[in-house]
């Protein structure tokens, strides 16, 4: 019983640490459009987000050049969230900052 409780707690180890590694990191003060590159040959591609659904109050054109755009900020740190998608994996990267977009994060909507 214990064997099979310490295979079961490495499996789930091992699924675990795999799913920490499937979300891309990017150094420090990367602009947007760098990472966005970035994923891009990692395998990743913008989630389409329709129109209707977007929030961007003032930050039109940051949410035109950018399909992916889910929600903007239109003051404050002017924070957006971007939605990419590989797989079933859909992870939104944050990014903060108006005319140099920064990359804050990445994190896990699904599928990770």
């Amino acid at each position: 019983m214990r064997y099979a409780l310490a295979a079961l707690a490495f499996v789930v180890a091992a699924g675990g640490a795999q799913a920490a590694e499937a979300l891309p990191k990017f150094k420090p003060n990367t602009l947007y459009p760098d990472a966005r590159a970035s994923l891009l040959q990692l395998g990743w591609r913008p989630a389409l987000v329709p129109a209707s659904s977007k929030v961007c109050e003032r930050r039109e054109v940051t949410c035109e050049a950018y399909p992916e755009a889910e929600t903007c900020a239109p003051f404050g740190a002017a924070a957006c969230s971007m939605l990419w998608k590989r797989g079933e994996q859909l992870i939104s990267v944050m990014t903060i900052g108006d005319n140099d977009m920064l990359v804050r994060s990445a994190s896990c909507r699904s599928g990770c």
